[in-house]
């Protein structure tokens, strides 16, 4: 090299070195003697892996009976091989589930079923919301979107009511004694529409305490309590083959178990208003082929009945 070209390769040796300097770093670095992996994709910058995806879940029968069985399918997708699933049972509206089916480690991807039977108590008729559960060896827990939700609503009936023997005589239907056993008001009739529901009862408003009995001899066939609904209930089927419901009963007034036999005229508990009330009332119905007995049971406007027991005193 001349003289003259020496500074000018100098000068080019220079902004190389700067050049590399300023590079980013990839794969290995040397600090101090020791290699230093740099961190490369989303993983060096906090992004988290996939999280898994219910991509089927379906509840059959969408009505549930106690002590007949429900089959649970469902899918669960994910980056890992397993995941550790559960299903809970909600009220509408609750936020605590009644009831919990824990299936253990299954494997994701697979489409699996679960068959489970309510036991005869543990759920309540009403509304309820099922709703899958997982989450998997990394703690990536279930994503839920519109499309994949994993919920789905059921409801629950009641098993129909246990046989009654029959009357010695026979007994005319409008016979009776009137259920509230003090002062009272007429409420909100059968049929008055709330909203998007229809009122299936008749209302009689009522101190809080008083004194109900039941219009006919007969033995309890169903006792509950729904939150958000009808509260402390009890359901009577009566000598004449009618089932009575009570609702909003108050708390730890009711005095009779599922089975117990009723005489006309017995006191068995006391009107509040537990559940979904604004005061303290009966809420009073009467279901002639059995209170949800089967699909095509309905209630019929108990104001003749009651008219009729109120007048006979």
């Amino acid at each position: 090299l001349t003289p003259e070209a020496l500074p000018m390769r100098r000068r080019l040796l220079l902004g190389t070195a700067v050049a590399l300097l300023a590079l980013p770093a990839t794969g290995h670095a040397q600090s101090s003697g020791a290699t230093v992996t740099a961190p490369t994709g989303g993983a060096g910058y906090g992004a988290s892996a996939p999280g898994l995806t219910a991509s089927r879940f379906k509840v059959t029968p969408r009505t549930l009976t106690p002590g007949a069985p429900a089959s649970f399918r469902y899918r669960v997708d994910g980056a890992q091989r397993s995941a550790r699933v559960r299903i809970e049972l909600l009220p509408a509206g609750a936020r605590r589930p009644a009831a919990r089916i824990r299936m253990g480690w299954k494997r994701t991807g697979r489409t699996l079923i679960r068959t489970w039977t309510p036991p005869a108590g543990l759920l309540p008729p009403g509304d309820y919301v099922a709703r899958l559960h997982a989450v998997d060896r990394n703690g990536g827990t279930l994503r839920r979107t519109a499309t994949a939700s994993g919920r789905s609503s059921l409801t629950v009936v009641a098993p129909p009511p246990p046989p009654v023997a029959a009357p010695a005589a026979p007994v005319a239907t409008g016979t009776g004694v009137f259920p509230i056993r003090g002062a009272f008001t007429w409420g909100d009739p059968f049929g008055a529409v709330r909203g998007t529901a229809i009122h299936r009862g008749q209302d009689l408003l009522t101190a809080e305490g008083t004194p109900i009995a039941t219009p006919r001899a007969g033995v309890v066939s169903w006792r509950a309590y729904q939150a958000g609904g009808a509260g402390n209930y009890v359901v009577i089927h009566a000598d004449d083959g009618r089932d009575f419901v009570f609702m909003h009963l108050q708390n730890d007034s009711i005095a009779v178990t599922k089975g117990t036999v009723l005489s006309a005229g017995q006191v068995f508990a006391k009107s509040g208003m537990t559940g979904h009330a604004t005061g303290p009332h009966l809420h009073f119905e009467i279901w002639p082929d059995g209170w949800y007995a089967t699909e095509t049971s309905a209630p019929i406007d108990p104001a003749p009945d009651l008219r009729a027991w109120a007048a006979a005193g």
